[in-house]
């Protein structure tokens, strides 16, 4: 159980961390 939702959080986080990414790239391509 504990390493099923160490796994869910991990990859959870994976996609905070991309969104996050494809976020401020998105506002460095509007200011250029």
């Amino acid at each position: 159980m504990f390493k099923e939702k160490r796994m869910t959080d991990c990859r959870y986080l994976i996609k905070r961390v991309i969104k996050i990414i494809i976020a401020v790239l998105q506002l460095i391509l509007l200011f250029l």
